[in-house]
């Protein structure tokens, strides 16, 4: 291709995060706002340096295909301060009310006390450690069996789910079972991987970030793209998925109703990136022996 390369869709999904939440920061957050927008602007102009680099083999690749994924701890923890720039108020209640209202009770207090067996607790706690392994499984795993943009489609699948989730924190916080109930006592609270998974979120979190769970969204969207792209990539991790989706209610780290719109917002994500019309110009079809191919605008013709 000659010329200047186009932004692929990783980078317009980035640079329309960054824009919303540093217009967000400036009008809201004072000097201190002012500071992030800054910030977000340079990390603006840099991603427009790097739409002009289109690596798309080794270590490089991945990160080009992936950066945005790779920027979503950092920006997690300023959301505990941009969802304050907002407002002063968390939402708990009102997400306590549908939870009430969908499930005639509170679910993230009553699972655990109507299955207090410490293996199924064990088992489900490390499903939700396993999050930590399932979104980097499923990016690599798919450039190892589709290579660049079959990692590319997926990384925006997964970047996608934790922007909206991160927008919905910073303008509706919910801090979440953790901060409103009880922990969990008796024999659970005194198993190793709740320990483990309870210190990591102690020393880790950010208040504000409940409603909806980004860790579904995002893993559950890297699971469902995964697989679009390579069905066995579903299979194998679609089981600790389904633990870490029930161990973020059994857990108290989120209300159901956390985990239920978590959950559809992946879908949500995925039919975005996959679906015909799509608005991320992320456009597949089947391929003759690749599995899914893109013509997306980012994409160099010259391969396949």
């Amino acid at each position: 291709m000659s010329g200047r390369r186009k932004p692929l869709a990783i980078d317009r999904l980035a640079i329309g995060y960054f824009g919303v939440t540093g217009l967000v920061a400036l009008l809201f957050g004072g000097l201190p706002g002012a500071g992030i927008t800054t910030a977000h602007a340079l990390i603006i102009f840099g991603i427009i340096r790097l739409a002009s680099s289109d690596p798309r083999a080794g270590l490089r690749g991945v990160i080009r295909a992936s950066y945005a994924v790779l920027l979503t701890p950092a920006l997690y923890a300023e959301l505990a301060v941009l969802n304050r720039f907002v407002t002063q108020r968390y939402f708990d209640t009102t997400v306590q009310g549908w939870d009430a209202a969908m499930f005639g009770g509170q679910p993230s207090m009553e699972l655990s006390t109507l299955l207090p067996w410490l293996p199924f607790s064990e088992v489900l706690h490390l499903g939700y450690f396993a999050y930590y392994a399932i979104v980097p499984a499923a990016l690599i795993g798919v450039y190892r069996t589709r290579g660049f943009d079959a990692l590319h489609r997926t990384a925006c699948a997964v970047t996608g789910a934790f922007f909206v989730s991160y927008l919905i924190f910073t303008f509706f916080p919910v801090a979440g079972p953790r901060y409103e109930f009880v922990r969990i006592g008796g024999e659970i609270g005194d198993g190793t991987l709740y320990r483990l998974v309870h210190g990591i979120l102690e020393t880790g979190s950010s208040k504000g970030t409940a409603f909806p769970s980004s860790h579904i969204a995002a893993s559950l969207a890297a699971v469902v793209a995964a697989g679009r792209e390579d069905a066995r990539w579903f299979w194998l991790l679609i089981v600790p998925e389904i633990a870490l989706t029930i161990g973020t209610v059994y857990g108290r780290f989120h209300y159901a109703a956390d985990a239920l719109v978590g959950a559809l917002l992946a879908l949500a994500v995925c039919l975005a990136v996959y679906g015909p019309g799509s608005g991320l110009a992320v456009r597949a079809t089947h391929g003759p022996s690749h599995g899914i191919r893109t013509d997306d605008l980012g994409d160099d013709p010259r391969e396949g």
